[in-house]
């Protein structure tokens, strides 16, 4: 079952290398947390969590764009 993100999660993961699972948390994971608030902190943390559980299979299968380029 693959997780589900919020608008938050998947907006900080676009900022990242998404071109496969290993690279994203690796990159996400790299971030110093000085140069984060808490809410963002706790967003990038809650998000390397969820993205551990995937498989890889399941992350090919997520879409991950800003929310700017969503569809309504």
């Amino acid at each position: 079952m693959t997780a589900q993100f919020t608008v938050e999660e998947t907006n900080l993961m676009s900022c990242f290398d998404t071109s496969n699972r290993k690279s994203l948390i690796t990159s996400m994971e790299s971030v110093p947390l000085s140069e984060l608030g808490s809410d963002m902190e706790e967003v990038l943390y809650r998000t390397v969590e969820k993205l551990k559980k995937l498989s890889d299979t399941e992350f090919s299968e997520l879409y991950i764009a800003p929310d700017s380029l969503m569809d309504d």
